[in-house]
């Protein structure tokens, strides 16, 4: 049996994907210390993942995009919001 198709669907769109997803979003953001890049980056991961599972299993129907890509852009913008913002408010220490 195949590794992903052994995982609950339910718990793979509601979970594993969000979380992926959006901390993949906010990891690049506050490596590069730009904001806009989480949301940039949530939202190409999210649309790869749609079109994976549209050609993985309904490989004959034509693929349809999700309002998460919408929401989940959103969510990771004010995630890496609040992350740089922190960082730069950040005291820094004196040695």
């Amino acid at each position: 049996m195949n590794f992903i198709e052994s995982i609950d669907q339910f718990l793979m769109q509601l979970v594993i994907v969000p979380i992926v997803v959006i901390g993949l979003g906010v990891l690049s953001a506050v490596t590069t210390k730009r904001i806009f890049v989480g949301p940039l980056v949530t939202l190409i991961l999210n649309l790869l993942y749609e079109v994976w599972y549209a050609k993985y299993y309904y490989p004959n129907l034509e693929i349809s995009f999700t309002s998460w890509n919408i929401y989940f852009p959103i969510i990771s913008l004010v995630i890496s919001g609040i992350f740089i913002s922190a960082r730069k408010t950040k005291p820094k220490e004196s040695h």
